[in-house]
This record gives structure tokens, sequence and C-alpha cells, in this order.
């Protein structure tokens, strides 16, 4: 009796690491995440995946903007971070 109560245990504690793991890709992800693109980025972050380039490929990072230098004609460049996106704009 003892080795199903593991069993069972053990499939419990490993579909809760699952769901957390998805909830995780899923908040990091700007598009949500549907169940292919995350069995996509755990064999990618498994290594099961072909290369490395084809496993970033797959895997969808939020963009940062790249800083630009304030133009002297337009004013500041002002940047806001919301979340985890951070937008910059020029203000004047």
């Amino acid at each position: 009796m003892s080795a199903k109560y593991l069993a069972g245990f053990v499939a419990i504690c490993g579909l809760a690491v699952a769901g957390l793991d998805y909830h995780q890709q899923a908040k990091a992800s700007e598009n949500g995440l549907n169940m292919k693109g995350y069995l996509d980025s755990v064999s990618s972050r498994v290594g099961l995946a072909d290369s490395l380039d084809e496993a970033e490929a797959r895997v969808s990072k939020p963009q940062e903007p790249a800083a630009q230098k304030p133009n002297e004609d337009r004013g500041k460049l002002v940047c806001i971070t919301v979340g985890t996106s951070k937008r910059c704009s020029s203000s004047g």
C-alpha cells in the first residue's frame, strides 16, 4: 500500500511543479502561452531541441526597446517601465 501512496504523492507533486512552471512561462510571455508553446519551451530548456538558435526562436521573450540617444532638437529621452516592458519616448 505504501508504494501506491508514494506513486500518488510523486504524481501530485509533478503536476504541481508543472502547473507552477506553466504559470511562470505564461506570465513571462507577452502573447500568452498555449500548450504547444509550453511543450516547446520545456523541450528547449531541457535540451531536447535540435539547436540553441532554434530553441531560442521557439521561446517567446519580451523585447526591450533599444535605448536611443536623445536628439538635441527633440529634447530628453524619457523611459517608463511597465511590468517587464520598458517604453522610451522623447519629450519636448
